[in-house]
This record gives structure tokens, sequence and C-alpha cells, in this order.
């Protein structure tokens, strides 16, 4: 990659904009300084045997870039108005650049591994600068991963005088006497003049360019440079990963990409973080994205085990955030592809950090703080709730005062806070100890992690214990060979929560706060009611997971030819995760009978990926393809044992007296696969990616083994057309189009789901057997998405501003789903057949800008996107036509809210009734004409004053569900967005992460609960304004113990009542951080040192009522689009201190 640092500076332009969110305000603007010299430069060869024409000294530059896959910086005047030797350069580097430099008085100097600086040679170049009188000396860091930058030119402004940086980020230059200022300059980096003074001693942070045209991008298979990508991908480096309180990386996504919804769904440590890339690809498969680490795809637990609730572990938690150098998203089907039959919900690269040419540089990072619930709900006190208790068995014609066990409920004064008793304040903290260095033949990365977090629930830990090797081996000058290595040992005490039996949270909120959490010689107290004491739950329920990882490729790259290339990867992603609990006898379910259950589930995934790389170059074409074959084969297995026993609760293990029957089930699928891929570049004007996959999966029937994933994208960079090529406005212009096919074989419920399978207690007269539980389907294959993207790409004023604006159409056919048949057939259906389709239409729009530069320094990023899901097809199934209707378990008496697919509308409708409020007095509840006595409605059937009202849809004087049920909201959000701001100046740097979805409902099932007053429950304090007499106007009916309802629907059933806005607008993160000057820290031989202070999840603006708008239940991933709040434990407030070393 040419650079050239021009020296000439204009006077600064003012660009106003009032539309960053917020109210953030665009400072003037100036240009850059930094600026890539092949923006403009043609590409050429020198083909031997041939009379050459004549090239700029630039020019045969950037041939030997190309040749030799190096990076050359420079100052401007260097090659300004000089020619190339005449003749073919020698084949070896230092021979050609002595070829080229030496008749020039240059010289050059090797910073790094693949980049050199040019320079003049010493008492050869004139100079306009006096005689030197002063040495300074200094350090440059970058701002973004605060680490020593070699080969960054340091010049005296207005000269050609100046020195580079070595491997160390340190330089010296002697400078005139009367020098004022220093410019810093760096490809990929905005330069800085620093005004120099009387100082001897100048440190420098860089920051880098925003979307640095010459940004490497990793892609399905390799690398490219952003600005030949004709995709659509959002790329992420390390400096916008580090030094987060997550456990997981994926959480570090949220409002950093544009199309991609990031929503933490849980606040449980470890906790499945949900993802979408541009909507819902699949109704019953599976629609989380395919994740991959170096090359490594990931094991995914696809459920829950031993009752946890509908809370499923993030399948990244394994990984370090600390370790990982870039995650890339390929959200469009032309990036994709490639990945065949598992790309269509997107597909995230990982790739992590490796060794780099120089000396051992050691990092060691440290951050330790607090976490707390940021709200908790208002609940009726001890008075409060014996008074509702007794009015809503009053109001069933039963007697409270003398009714066992009501009569033992009483006031106490004690009004014990719950929710005080079970939430805290927990610690979290992370360390982390990497080295990273090497030479021309080896390099190396090592790191050592140790992360734990306590949970805000009582009960709740988590630890995990990293360790990564990664390692590159020059072997010959053709062979090249190396391994990235992941250990992970996660160990995690857990509690219930959600849909679970023994929800810590849901016997907080409900249980009576007349009672004591201990009696005073230390022993629980029985409940009357026989209610659960949640912090005997939270304690004396043993529920542990102790979960192994290994993760690990070895690759071996051999060069064929000088441009063709062979590359063999082997790697393993190895799961197993054993968990146990015991739950003890007097635990009020469980009947004085203990339990203890056992679970080690296990899965082993290797593949082996075979590749052919060829690029070469002809004139100013630049071809380069990829031809490849992949196996993959998955094994897993789940063993469960365990039992039940009346004896002592001394002994917490499976070896107790009554055994349940084992379950054990072993599974395996295979791939295999053949892809390719071919880039063409004319110019940097005109840029075509074909790409094709054919995947082979065990999983599908005979019929449809195989599946076809072509794509195609195209570009023009309109900017290298001779109307803009010196245009003052744009630095860069690129139009894109791409179309692609992707496909889904996951989440089908089985690794068999094509074959006819039997199973177990089948059993008859008696006797056990075993029978057929499903009809085979031969024909089934592969959901299949095709999808259409169109992007542009614009940069303006040197790179200061750059607008990435895309729409995109998904079309997902073949979609699996159920169909029904004649129970005469023996089955009630066919659960996996290819008849559903539906779409996926959006907008995204991404702004960066570097708004200040110099000391202060300020840029933005800002994405927002719209997406629009439709189902377009469904079977036929009956009276429902092609509806298919599903719902979540029930809890505390309060109906499970239920989905609908419906075509002509989106996946994440809510199906209920239409709630009206409260008839305020008998007169209100309508009558309807009946001249002849034969119609019965809602006043006939005893529908009375205080009962909730609803929409009766067909007006027959009755609540049926059948007839009068609509679609009452939901979950999908009309856009997702968010924004990051940085300040930065003398060592100090702030950053302001901020994210939002607007638009999308939820079911708050937890206020159901709340204020349902059916049972003997706790409740709200909403409840205080219910129907208490005739004329009362409220929206709360009147306390009914009992769920029952003479009109048809009782007030806890699914309604609109519990609807709520689920928008939100949440500081996601905010960091203050100072890196310590080098003239301090070079006294205990450091080269660079940060402390910072950060707050995640500071601020929340939404009108939700319940815990967190992004607490939700997933239904165990019935229900794709998430919306649903029942007892899930509320995202923490975190606050945290850190330290970043490095020596």
């Amino acid at each position: 990659m040419l650079m050239k640092i021009p020296f000439t500076f204009h006077p600064p332009r003012s660009l106003v904009a009032g539309l960053l969110l917020l109210g953030c305000l665009w400072a003037p603007f100036c240009p850059a300084q930094v600026v890539l010299a092949n923006n403009r430069a043609a590409r050429q060869t020198l083909p031997s045997g041939r009379a050459e024409r004549p090239q700029t000294l630039r020019q045969a530059l950037k041939t030997l870039e190309t040749r030799h896959r190096v990076r050359f910086g420079f100052e401007t005047a260097l090659t300004e108005g000089r020619q190339a030797p005449a003749g073919a350069l020698p084949e070896s580097l230092p021979a050609a650049l002595d070829a080229l430099l030496t008749p020039h008085g240059l010289a050059y100097e090797r910073v790094g591994e693949t980049l050199y600086i040019l320079r003049e040679k010493k008492g050869e170049a004139p100079s306009a600068v006096a005689a030197p009188d002063r040495r300074v000396t200094g350090l440059v860091t970058s701002a973004d991963a605060n680490q020593p930058v070699a080969g960054v030119n340091v010049t005296v402004k207005g000269t050609t005088r100046g020195t580079s940086t070595n491997a160390q980020g340190r330089y010296t230059l002697d400078v005139p006497d009367g020098t004022q200022t220093l410019v810093f300059s760096f490809v990929g980096y905005a330069s800085q003049e620093i005004a120099l003074g009387s100082r001897t001693t100048v440190d420098v942070q860089l920051v880098p360019t925003e979307q640095s045209l010459s940004e490497v991008v990793v892609v399905g298979y390799g690398t490219a440079q952003q600005r030949d990508v004709t995709s659509s991908i959002s790329s992420l480096r390390s400096k916008d990963l580090q030094n987060q309180p997550v456990t997981s990386p994926d959480a570090l996504l949220q409002g950093k990409a544009a199309g991609v919804q990031v929503v933490q769904n849980s606040g449980t440590p470890a906790g499945e973080i949900f993802i979408r890339i541009r909507g819902t690809a699949s109704l019953l498969g599976e629609t989380r994205p395919l994740y991959v680490v170096d090359g490594v795809p990931l094991n995914n637990f696809g459920g829950t085990v031993l009752d946890a609730g509908g809370q499923r572990q993030s399948a990244l938690a394994d990984i370090n955030p600390n370790d990982i150098e870039s995650i890339d998203i390929l959200k469009d089907a032309a990036a994709a592809a490639i990945y065949g039959a598992r790309g269509s919900n997107g597909v995230v690269l990982i790739t992590t950090k490796r060794g780099k040419s120089g000396k051992a540089r050691f990092n060691f990072d440290a951050y330790t703080g607090v976490q707390s619930v940021t709200k908790k709900l208002d609940l009726l006190n001890g008075d409060q709730f014996v008074e509702l208790l007794r009015e809503s068995l009053t109001n069933r014609g039963r007697n409270p005062l003398t009714e066992f066990p009501f009569s033992e409920v009483k006031p106490t004064g004690i009004n014990t806070n719950w929710q005080d008793e079970i939430f805290r304040t927990a610690p979290i903290r992370n360390y982390n100890l990497s080295v990273a260095g090497g030479n021309d033949r080896f390099s190396s990365f090592a790191s050592l992690g140790y992360f734990q977090q306590q949970g805000t629930i009582i009960g709740q830990d988590y630890k995990r214990y990293n360790l990564r090797v990664n390692l590159d081996y020059q072997a010959t000058d053709k062979l090249k060979i190396g391994t990235s290595t992941l250990l992970s040992n996660a160990r995690q005490n857990r509690v219930a929560n959600d849909f679970s039996g023994y929800s810590i949270l849901g016997n907080a909120l409900t249980r009576n706060p007349n009672l004591p959490v201990r009696n005073a010689d230390g022993t629980y107290p029985l409940d009357p009611l026989l209610n659960e004491n949640p912090v005997m739950l939270a304690n004396d329920i043993l529920a542990q997971s102790n979960q192994k990882r290994v993760i690990a490729n070895l690759y071996a790259e051999y060069q064929i030819l000088k441009n063709l290339t062979f590359r063999t990867t082997f790697g393993i992603d190895n799961l197993d995760d054993r968990q146990e609990r015991f739950v003890p006898s007097y635990v009020i379910a469980r009947q004085n009978r203990a339990e203890a259950l056992a679970v080690d589930a296990d899965q082993f995934t290797w593949l082996s990926d075979n590749t052919l790389t060829y690029r070469q170059q002809f004139g100013s074409h630049t071809v380069s393809v990829l031809a490849g074959m992949g196996f993959q084969r998955s094994q897993s297995s789940f063993l469960q044992a365990g039992g039940q026993t009346a004896g002592s609760n001394i002994i917490k293990t499976i070896a107790i007296a009554d055994p349940y029957i084992p379950i054990h089930n072993i599974s395996e699928w295979a791939l295999l696969s053949y892809f390719g891929r071919a880039g063409y570049n004319y110019k940097d004007k005109y840029l075509a990616d074909v790409s094709f996959r054919v995947d082979g999966s065990s999983r599908f029937g005979a019929n449809k083994r195989y599946g076809v994933f072509p794509a195609l994208s195209v570009g023009w960079r309109v900017s290298e057309e001779p109307f803009l090529q010196n245009s003052s406005l744009f630095s860069d212009v690129k139009l894109r189009a791409g179309y692609g096919v992707t496909g889904n074989q996951e989440g089908l419920g089985g690794d068999y789901p094509a074959l006819a399978l039997y199973g177990t207690n089948r059993n008859y007269d008696g006797n056990p057997g075993i029978g057929q539980s499903n009809i085979p389907n031969p024909d089934l294959g592969w959901e299949s998405t095709a999808a259409a993207n169109v992007g542009l790409d614009v940069s303006m004023l040197q790179n200061r501003v750059s607008i990435t604006a895309e729409a995109y159409l998904k079309r997902t056919n073949d979609l699996i789903f159920e169909r029904q048949l004649p129970w005469t057939s023996g089955f009630g259906g066919i659960g996996n057949a290819n008849i559903g389709a539906m779409e996926n239409r959006g907008l995204e729009f991404t702004l960066n800008t570097r708004n200040f530069t110099g000391a202060f320094t300020w840029t933005t990023n800002f994405n927002i996107a719209f997406n629009r899901n439709r189902i377009t097809s469904l079977p036929n199934n009956g009276r429902l036509g092609s509806d298919f209707i599903f719902k979540l378990p029930d809890a505390y008496g309060v109906e499970g809210p239920y989905s609908i697919y419906r075509v002509g509308q989106s996946v994440g409708n809510f199906y209920g009734y239409q709630y009206l409020g409260v008839y305020a007095t008998d007169a209100d509840v309508p009558r309807l004409p009946d001249t002849n006595n034969s119609v019965t409605d809602l006043f006939d059937r005893g529908v009375r004053g205080g009962e909730a009202a609803f929409l009766d849809v067909n007006n027959d004087g009755f609540i049926s569900r059948n007839d009068d049920r609509v679609l009452i909201g939901n979950a999908l959000p009309k856009h997702i967005g968010g924004i990051t701001n940085t300040f930065g100046y003398k060592g100090f740097e702030l950053s302001a992460v901020i994210n939002w979805s607007y638009g999308n409902q939820i079911y708050n099932m937890t206020r159901g609960v709340l204020t349902g007053m059916i049972e003997d429950l706790n409740q709200s304090t909403e409840v205080l304004r219910r129907w208490r007499k005739q004329g009362d106007v409220t929206d709360v009916p009147k306390a009914l113990y009992g769920s029952s309802s003479v009109s048809g629907a009782a007030p806890t059933d699914v309604s609109s009542r519990y609807l709520e806005d689920g928008s939100f607008l949440r500081l996601r993160n905010i960091t203050l951080s100072y890196n310590l000057p080098n003239r301090l820290i070079s006294r205990v031989n450091l080269a660079n040192a940060r402390v910072y202070v950060s707050g995640q999840n500071l601020v929340t603006i939404t009108n939700y009522s319940g815990f967190d708008p992004e607490s939700q239940n997933t239904g165990g991933g019935r229900i794709p689009s998430l919306g649903v709040d029942y007892l899930t434990q509320p995202q923490a407030r975190v606050v945290t201190v850190g330290l970043n070393l490095g020596f």
C-alpha cells in the first residue's frame, strides 16, 4: 500500500450538520493529512522480455507491493517527478529496491514484517533547514489499541526532514533552531500536527482514520480490502471490543453494526444473546447466525437442560473478548453464500489476535467493578396483601376468616421486601495477560485469562478460565504452518428463573410479605399458603455446571507457484457440559422426597478444509480465484441420570434410593462441500465477485441431499472516473449490487428429520415396546433464502466523512413447517416439510465522521436500520386455514401468550382479546336486542360491573376463543440503531455508546401475574386502583379468586391489557480513560499505561413498566422474535475501573 504524506495545508472548511442523533453537532473540518496514494494510481506490471513503457517511481513501487505483498511508506516529495529506471526489475525485493532507489539518492528501512519506509540518504539530498541544534525523542501509540506504532513518519512541518518510529514505536529526530511544529502521519491514521515549543520529548497517540479504504476485512475463506468489497459486511476491530464488562463477545455488537439486532435478553451470567441479522429467516428452524472462530464453525446447544426455565447458554461465552482482533459480519447472501447451507441467518466471523514481527510485547489488562439492578417493582405491603386476599375470596362468596389455610394469613407488621432479599450488589472482575512477538520466520500470541461474575440474584456465580496460543511458522520460503488453540473451562452456579417452577424471581415477587426470611432459630418459616421461600431456593438448591471447551485449528500453506497457494486446515470444536442439580426434601414442591439429577452433554465437531488460491495481475486487470473442498462431521451425546429418595439431604449426588429411567441420546451429522470464488478488478474501478457452494448434508432426504448456493456481486468505484478523480469533495464513491442464495439446515429438532424414527415407551398390554414416531420425508431439503442487496459507499473531505446506504430484499422459500394429517393416518401430521415462504426487506444507513483532529479529537459513528418481515405462504391446515397458533406456558393461573403465523403478516404477532377496560356499573354491560328472548348476551350470562370488558368481535354476546381473538400487537421493532461518540484530548479519551429499539411491543406476562388477583400471591401496587364498588372508573377489574369468567374470557387471559410499548434508548456504555505520559512510565520500563473507569447500562429511557425492556424470554426458542417478559432477570448496571499495561 503506497502512502503519501502531503505537507501543504489549506485553511479549514466548515461543515455543519444538524442530524447527528441527540443533538450532536459536527465541528469545522480540516483536510486529512493521510491519503492513499493508490486511490489514483494505475496498476501496471513489468512483463519480462518486452519493451516497457516508462513508469513513474510510484508506479514501480506499486508493482513491487503487488508482487511481494508488502507496503511502502514515503513522503510525497520523494517520488514527485521521478521516473523508474528502464528495464525489468530483479526478482528479489532488496535488489529491486536498490535498483529503483539508488539512482535517486533514496534508501529504505524495514520497520515491520511487511512495511518499508523510504527516505533520502543522509548527505545526498539538499536540505532546506539549518543545522540542527537540539534532539527530540518520543513514543507514538495507537489510540484504538494503545499499542506502539512502527513506521510512523515524523517530520518537521514544511520540510522533508524527518524520521520514522522503530518497532517499539519510538523515534529520535534532530530539529533546527526555531522549529515550531512536528507532523506525525501513518497510513490508516489521522495525521497530527504538534506544536513543539521548547520541548525535547513529544509523545503522540494517533487516531485511526474511520473506515480507511485500505482496511482489511475477513470474508469467507480469505480476506479482502474494504475498497474492493462489493457485498455487505460490517466490521469491528479490537478497539471497539476492549474493556467492556460482558461475558460473551456478541454483547459487544450492540449498537455497532447496522441491521444487526442484538438484545441481551437476560441478566443471567453467560446467558444467550439474541442476535438477528436483517430479520428472521425461519419459522420453526434455527434463526441464530453461524459463528466461525478462526475458520472453525462453533457448536450451539439448542435448548435447556435441568429446568433452566427457558434460559440458553451463549455459544460465545467461552471466548475471551480480549483475544479478539476483529469481528466481521456477513450480512447479505453475496457475502454468506460461500457458507452455503448454514448462511441464511448471516455469518459472524471472529478472528483472534496473532503475533507480529518484533520483540516480545506483554500486555496486562484488568478491571474490577460492581453490578446492581436498576429497577425494582412496586408491590403490596403486608396489610395490603391480606386485605386483597380476603377481598378476592369474599367476592367469590367464600369466607377467608374461617376457611383454611386463608384464615392463617394475618398481618404481622414484618413487611419483608423479598426483592431486597434476593437482589444484591455483585462483583465482577477480569484479568488477562498476553504476549506477542516474532521474527521473519516465527510469530506467536499467547494469553491467559480469568473472568468472574457473580449474578445480581443470590446463588449465581460464573467463573471462566481461558488459555489461548496462536502460532505461525514460516518453515521454508514456500511453506508456512500454524495453529490457533483455545482451552476454556467455565464453572457456574445457576438458579432457576423464567418458566421454572423453582424461579427465584417469581417466588420473590409473589411471596407473602408478612413472613420473615428466617425464624429466630435460623430455620425457614413454612408459608401456610404453601408458596416457596425464594431465599431458601437460591441457597439450598444445588445447580452447578462445569463446561470444558477446546476450539483449535492447524493449518499448512504452501506456495506452489508465485501466484498459486494451497492451504489445508483441520479444526475441532469440542464442547462438554456436565451439570448437576440437587433439590432437598424440604422444598415444598418435592413433598419430602429429595431429588438429584446429573447430565453430561457433549458435542464434538471436526472439519477439514482444503483450498487453492490464485492471484495474478495482468496490466490493469487483477484476477483472484479460490477453489476448495471441505468436510465437516459433528457428533453429540446426552446422558441424564437421577432419582429421588425420602431419606437424608446430606448426600447430594445421584447415588440415591429410587432411580429414574436414564435418558441417553447419541446423534451425528455430516456435511460434504465444494466451494469457490472468483474476483475481478479493473483499474480499481470495476469490481466483480462470484462464488458458489455445493453442500451435501446427511440431515436431508435422499431426493434432496445436495444443494447449490451461488452468488454474484459487482461494484463501480465512480471516484476513479475522470469526472471525479480530481474532486476536492469526494475521496471515494462506490456503487455495488449483489445477489445470492443461502440455506438453513439448523434447528430442525434433530439430526434425522427426513428419516423414519422409532421411540420407546410404546407399550402394549403391559409389555414394553418400540414404535414409529413420525412419517419420513425423502424430499425434505434446505430452507433456501435468495437475497438481493444494493449499496452506496461515499467518503468525503479526504475520508473525514463516510456514508453507507444499503437496501435489501430477502425471500426465503421451502420453509420447513408442519403439515397436519388426518388421524386415520396414525399421525397428527408431518413435522418437517418444505411448504412455506416469507420475506424480509429493509434499509440500512451508516455515518462515520471525524469531527475534530489534532490535539482534540472527536469521532462519531451512527447507524440505523429498518426491516419489514412478511409471511407469504403457509400450508392450509383445516378450519384455521393457513394460520398457525402456538403459545407459551401458563404460570400462576395466568394464561401464557399466544403468537400466530399468518400469511400476509409478519412473525412476532401477538394473538388474543382486545381489552376495553372495566364495566363501571351493571348498566354498562352491553345488551343485545332480543325481542323474542332467544339470545343470551353478556348480561344474561351474569357479567356485572367491575368485570373485565373485551371486544365482542362478532357481536354474539359471548367472548369466544374461536371468534373473538384478533392480532393485538407485534414484537418486531420499526427500527434499531446506535451512535458512538469518542472524544480525545492529551491522553484523555471519553467514549459513549447509545443504542435503541423503536416500535416493538412486549407482552408483560410478569405484570399479568402481579395484577391477576386470582390466587394467593402478592400483587403489584397497580391493583390499588382496582374496581371496588358501582361507579368506580378504572382499568383494573375487581378481585376475584380463581380465573373463571362467565363472559367466556377471564381477566388473566391473553389480551391487549398486558401489551406494552417496548421501545427504549439506552446509554449502553460510557468510558473515560487516561494514557499516562511516556516520561512517567518509561521510568519503570513500560511501553504504555492506561487507566479507565467505565459504566454499562447507566441510563435507560423507556415507557415500559417492567424491570427491563430488553429482558425477554424466547420461550425455548419457539417464538423467534422475543417479545415476552415473564419473570426474566434484568440486566445489571455495571461500574468498573480498569488498568492496561504494556511492557
